[in-house]
């Protein structure tokens, strides 16, 4: 007689769930780091600190330019407006990426040659974003979106879920 007992898993169904579950937190992290970031540049333009002394005009507007080393002062609103979120998407070495963009050719003009930092590295939008992006990195964390393993026992066996 003989006596056997039976020991399975369902570790594809796993790994296909595990991905698709670590796939939706990526990709809404990344989006919601890339929406902050926006906002971010948005209230940094708001709050940037301007030239009160001498404005400028310009089509008989005064306009009150920021101060050098400042996000670049909401005038019309034209380039705050164009600052536009594209959605994270899975690129082809499986990395996630959401760009954040202005199609407006003043942007990097003010930027680099007016010294008015409102997206690049070390800018007041980027520092707020990065912060913010360490912060809900544990909310990302494979360790943190998992149930641990578990072990069944059946009148057929174990069952390794």
């Amino acid at each position: 007689m003989t006596i056997s007992i039976q020991v399975s898993t369902n570790i594809d169904k796993n790994l296909k769930q595990a991905d698709e579950l670590y796939t939706q937190n990526a990709v809404r992290h990344i989006n919601r780091v890339a929406n902050f970031f926006r906002n971010a540049v948005l209230l940094s333009m708001q709050q940037t600190k301007t030239r009160t002394d001498d404005p400028v005009r310009r089509g008989g507007v005064e306009h009150f330019p920021s101060l050098e080393g400042n996000p670049p002062a909401i005038d019309t609103g034209r380039l705050a407006s164009s600052i536009k979120v594209k959605p994270a998407n899975k690129l082809q070495n499986n990395r996630f990426s959401a760009t954040i963009e202005t199609p407006i050719e003043y942007a990097k003009f003010l930027e680099e040659k007016r010294n008015r930092p409102f997206m690049k590295k070390g800018s007041i939008g980027y520092n707020k974003a990065s912060d913010f992006a360490k912060k809900i990195q544990k909310q990302i964390s494979i360790s943190s979106s998992f149930r641990p393993v578990k072990v069944m026992n059946y009148k057929t066996g174990i069952k390794i879920k």
